[in-house]
């Protein structure tokens, strides 16, 4: 009989407040057991973050994704062991069908950098409106 074999993306989140070596045995925990229940895994840190609301009187966390190829079993139970360790303080699992999900880099801050029009026509387009100004 042939295995059932899907992706799966599991986010979780450790508690910030914790020391790096205790935030690093925890992400060392859940790689290991990914590794060992299944194939092709992804782990990407995406370190310390504020988090969007409080969490048990917590603003800060410690973001992880894991994408991996495994049965319909595994995710069950990763989830389960999230739920009982001590220092995720949030977690979710989602069968994956898409490409892996990569943290933004920093938003531009000026306006040149936010519109998509290349700099030539920019400066092109003031001065054109200036000189249809002047001609009335």
């Amino acid at each position: 009989m042939e295995k059932k074999v899907a992706s799966y993306e599991s986010m979780f989140v450790v508690d910030g407040t914790l020391a790096d070596d205790a935030i690093a045995a925890i992400v060392a925990k859940f790689t290991t057991l990914a590794n060992e229940n299944a194939t092709d895994v992804v782990v990407n840190e995406w370190g310390k973050r504020r988090l969007a609301y409080p969490i048990n009187y917590k603003n800060e966390g410690y973001y992880v994704v894991l994408n991996y190829k495994s049965e319909p079993s595994f995710p069950a139970e990763i989830e389960r062991i999230f739920g009982i360790t001590e220092g995720i303080i949030r977690s979710m699992t989602t069968r994956f069908d898409g490409v892996a999900v990569v943290p933004a880099a920093a938003e531009p801050t000026t306006a040149e950098e936010k519109t998509d029009v290349p700099a030539e026509e920019a400066e092109a387009a003031p001065a054109a409106s200036t000189e249809t100004a002047s001609a009335e």
